[in-house]
């Protein structure tokens, strides 16, 4: 029992940790209209036309309204497929609550916090080849189409090219980084009075 909760533990921190930056740049315009400052193709419509789209997808992905006539069918049917994923991402954050909750212990987090910062930065080594690796492994891992190709003529192409996922998963390493950084500084003192503690043991015994 032990064990599966220290996977428990280690397994749901590094999910969560993940899946909140994830969260809030799916979720919340104003992560896409940052990235419209950093990339040209917001002027290519218009900034009102741009921050119009990020509200009706931002609103989309949390089940508030349906994509307009302006979005195309193909990027309809892919957008309702990513929404799936979101859901089913939310639903196990949920489960990983429930389980981070069951398995807590904060005499053993910080150095589960430790392993997961060696797994959060060792997802650095994909930036450099970012573009391979979002369309020869990310995309035919998750989706068995070609509908997330976009062009000219869909709305996300304007809102959502390629330098945007980019950023997004700079976003979701460094946000990931700094959370499990804050656990291993702030739990570390109970894990070396555990340290001491067993040691006593070990010495009484």
């Amino acid at each position: 029992m032990r064990r599966l909760k220290s996977i428990f533990l280690t397994t749901g921190l590094l999910y969560l940790s993940l899946y909140l930056p994830v969260a809030l740049a799916a979720y919340c315009p104003q992560w896409y209209i940052f990235n419209c400052k950093l990339h040209p193709r917001c002027n290519y419509i218009g900034y009102p036309t741009a921050l119009k789209h990020i509200h009706e997808l931002t609103g989309f992905f949390l089940h508030k309204n349906i994509l307009p006539g302006d979005w195309t069918p193909k990027e309809k049917l892919h957008l309702a497929e990513v929404r799936g994923i979101l859901d089913t991402a939310a639903l196990i954050a949920i489960m990983g609550i429930i389980l981070f909750i069951f398995s807590f212990n904060r005499f053993k987090i910080s150095a589960f916090a430790l392993i997961n910062l060696l797994i959060i930065l060792s997802m650095l080594l994909v930036i450099p080849f970012f573009k391979t690796f979002w369309i020869k492994i990310f995309h035919p891992l998750l989706f068995d189409n070609k509908l997330w190709w976009n062009n000219s003529l869909d709305c996300s192409f304007y809102i959502m090219p390629e330098s945007f996922f980019k950023n997004s998963i700079i976003f979701m390493i460094a946000f990931s980084f700094v959370l499990n950084v804050s656990v291993w500084m702030f739990f570390k003192r109970y894990s070396k009075l555990d340290k001491k503690k067993n040691g006593r043991e070990k010495s009484a015994g």
